[in-house]
């Protein structure tokens, strides 16, 4: 087969062309990945991942091969939840304000791709988005995070500063010399 210049000058352009273009142009939209929305994983709970058990996430790593993790459960690890030890810890007073409730779950997964050391990677799924998440290998293919949301805690209020005696624009402790 021979190729002219003029045909191979075309073919050169119309690829830089496609490439330019939009992924949405060729109908690639329907992979649902890729998509700019963003989660914060704070507003994430349990239930967010329950539906999501046996789906697949992309995992960026910042090298050119890409992760596949898929999730494999989601366990509960809050004290008192079915199949936790109960805690025998006594508070010894009893506190002024609520104590602060603690959601916290371990998400399990299996990964295919590169194998991943420890560390914060962004995710990225169809229905969630995208969203940062601290992994740790949990096995040779398998990855845990665990997650700690604070329930009724309210808003954290600044100490008050202490102000002391001033006399004559001097603290009173730095005016005895």
């Amino acid at each position: 087969m021979v190729v002219s210049r003029r045909s191979f000058l075309v073919a050169g352009q119309t690829l830089l062309a496609s490439a330019a273009l939009p992924m949405q142009f060729f109908g690639a939209g329907a992979l649902h990945f890729g998509s700019s929305k963003t989660a914060n994983l704070a507003s994430l709970t349990k239930e967010s991942f329950l539906p999501l058990v046996n789906s697949s996430f992309r995992v960026h790593s910042g090298s050119p091969t890409r992760a596949w993790f898929t999730l494999l459960s989601v366990q509960d690890m809050n004290p008192g939840a079915p199949g936790r030890a109960k805690s025998a810890a006594v508070l010894p007073i009893r506190p002024k304000s609520p104590v602060p409730q603690m959601d916290t779950f371990t998400l399990h997964f299996y990964g295919t791709g590169e194998a991943l050391p420890q560390g914060t990677y962004e995710f990225e799924h169809p229905s969630l988005g995208r969203f940062s998440m601290f992994v740790v290998p949990s096995g040779k293919t398998t990855y845990a995070a665990v997650i700690s949301h604070l329930l009724n805690a309210g808003p954290i209020l600044a100490p008050r500063p202490v102000h002391s005696k001033v006399q004559g624009g001097i603290p009173a402790r730095l005016d005895s010399r």
